[in-house]
């Protein structure tokens, strides 16, 4: 009977040890925006940071009375809750955060060497599916949310759309 109960035990916390996620992770991310994202998990929450390239993949570049350029320079900090599904091989998720954009804006777009540098800034929206492979600390997601502009344009609206790989560790 005491092997039964300690065969037992060990195969219980054997079982919740695998069913843990991993506290860490580090991936890339490609789409809109593209860029590294670091994550940091809790128990059913998450703190998501990316840094990278904010395009217009998804929007036009007409911005204000002008266009944005292309490719600019951006930041996310997001505060994600997920939910594990089955057996903790999949977690979707969703949360808020705060995005900081740079990039150069061109108030006539004919005359490109008349820019500005545009730092703009606003809350953003995640939410998303991520794939966990077996036997291996790499994951794969799917996300999609949006930005919306509150400095220097109140309520512009860029979506969001990416897929990427994680490291967990």
């Amino acid at each position: 009977m005491k092997r039964f109960f300690l065969l037992f035990a060990l195969i219980f916390c054997f079982s919740i040890a695998q069913a843990q996620p991993e506290k860490w992770a580090l991936g890339v991310k490609v789409g809109e925006p593209t860029g590294f994202n670091l994550r940091k998990y809790g128990d059913k929450n998450a703190l998501d940071i990316t840094a990278g390239t904010y395009s217009s993949l998804l929007k036009k570049k007409d911005y204000r009375s002008g266009e944005y350029s292309s490719i600019g320079f951006m930041l996310n900090g997001s505060y994600l809750w997920f939910v594990p599904m089955f057996n903790d091989r999949m977690i979707a998720y969703g949360g808020v955060g705060v995005q900081i954009n740079s990039r150069r804006y061109y108030p006539n777009p004919n005359i490109k060497e008349v820019h500005t540098s545009n730092i703009s800034t606003g809350p953003s929206f995640t939410g998303g599916l991520e794939f966990f492979f077996s036997q291996k600390p790499t994951s794969f997601f799917v996300e999609g949310g949006g930005f919306i502009e509150l400095l220097p344009k109140v309520f512009y609206f860029s979506p969001n759309l990416n897929i990427g790989l994680r490291h967990n560790f």
